[in-house]
């Protein structure tokens, strides 16, 4: 290998390399700071723009032949110190996170301008497909071999831990409260406002079985045992490889917290494309990830409690508000409510008159099994 940097193996992931020294970086500049690619010994090598932002860029790196991935992140060093550390875990597990390479001193990040780099692997592969069975076995396959290999995580010294555990029901508070606070306006304001009631009252619902189900348990069981959650376990952060082992990238967003938060994202991911709830579906893409990390029936009742929430409505109608697209036009936000209300609808519908589990079918076997050797009806 013709690079300086030498892969650290040992803390796998996505962030990188720590170095003294300021360099300005204009907001029209796409290009990594050159005290940045001096840490690596790449200050002759080839970079292409992969995407930039304000506060998040990726670039790929090539020289000899060889390519790599430079990410500018917006993580300080502590939270930084805690991804690093957590990857490391990961991977020791059995996870596959693109291995991290030091600078040409041995650090793990580049700090510059305020802003961090990482500098890792460039993985070769194909995103997932959810219109492929297979793919999205693999997908909830690989989510709870996550799960399971981040039991028993721990941090060094340096780690400023992300720990999201116990706030689901401020969280909800605050949802609901921006939906009945939202100002709608506009077309989109007009259509949205239709809806607020009955989304109101799925969301008070939803907190309501929150407050008397096993989510406390599980919060309890994570923070004693630990655990992590991806928070974007999606397509575009997952790559399968030619011989079919699946990548997960983009693990700046590492988090400590109940897998329920990746389930009900993964699982909306899925279904979503149809615009309807396909409630055999979810509970046949949780018998895959039941396979692999089987938790216990009331965490999963758990689950459908977070999916019941309208985490989707409430997510646009805070977009629209807050002018956090400013790209997208009026007849998009329209466009993508009616696909948004029908699915919350379907979902809410389901999700209340069903239960999630006893359609999955690693449950009903298991539970078949139990009764025949003793007689009676257990738990997951």
């Amino acid at each position: 290998m013709d690079f300086a940097a030498e892969p650290h193996l040992v803390s796998p992931a996505y962030d990188v390399t720590s170095q003294q020294g300021v360099v300005r970086v204009s907001a029209d500049s796409h290009r990594p700071p050159q005290a940045v690619l001096a840490a690596y010994g790449l200050t002759n090598a080839s970079v292409t723009t992969e995407n930039y932002k304000e506060k998040k860029g990726v670039w790929y790196i090539n020289r000899a032949n060889e390519t790599r991935v430079l990410k500018k992140l917006s993580l300080t060093p502590g939270r930084l110190g805690f991804v690093l550390d957590s990857a490391a875990h990961l991977r020791q597990k059995g996870i596959h996170i693109p291995a991290v390479f030091t600078t040409v001193n041995g650090r793990d990040f580049v700090e510059v301008g305020g802003d961090t780099y990482l500098l890792t692997e460039f993985v070769k592969g194909r995103n997932p497909d959810y219109d492929k069975e297979s793919d999205c076995t693999r997908v909830m396959e690989g989510l709870a071999a996550f799960h399971r290999a981040s039991l028993g995580v721990r941090w060094s010294g340096r780690a400023q831990a992300h720990i999201q555990l116990g706030n689901w029901p401020e969280q909800y508070k605050r949802h609901l409260e921006r939906i009945a606070q939202a100002e709608l306006s506009g077309s989109f304001g007009r259509e949205a406002a239709q809806y607020r009631q009955r989304f109101l009252e799925i969301g008070f619902l939803a907190l309501h079985q929150l407050e008397g189900s096993a989510y406390d348990d599980w919060v309890e069981e994570v923070r004693r045992e630990g655990g992590l959650v991806h928070q974007d376990f999606a397509a575009g952060n997952l790559l399968i490889d030619r011989t079919g082992n699946l990548h997960v990238l983009d693990i700046d967003s590492l988090s400590v917290e109940i897998p329920a938060r990746d389930l009900r994202k993964v699982l909306l991911k899925v279904l979503k494309k149809k615009q309807v709830w396909d409630h055999d579906r979810a509970c046949a893409l949780l018998g895959d990830y039941h396979q692999v990390n089987p938790l216990a029936k009331p965490y999963y009742a758990v689950v459908a409690i977070d999916l019941i929430f309208p985490h989707l409505y409430a997510g646009l109608v805070e977009k629209h508000t807050s002018q956090r697209a400013p790209d997208w036009s009026e007849k998009k936000f329209l466009q993508k409510l009616r696909e948004v209300v029908k699915l919350e609808e379907t979902k809410a519908e389901a999700l209340i008159s069903r239960a999630l589990l006893p359609s999955l079918p690693s449950l009903a076997s298991q539970d078949h099994q139990n009764n025949d050797r003793k007689g009676g009806t257990t738990g997951a």
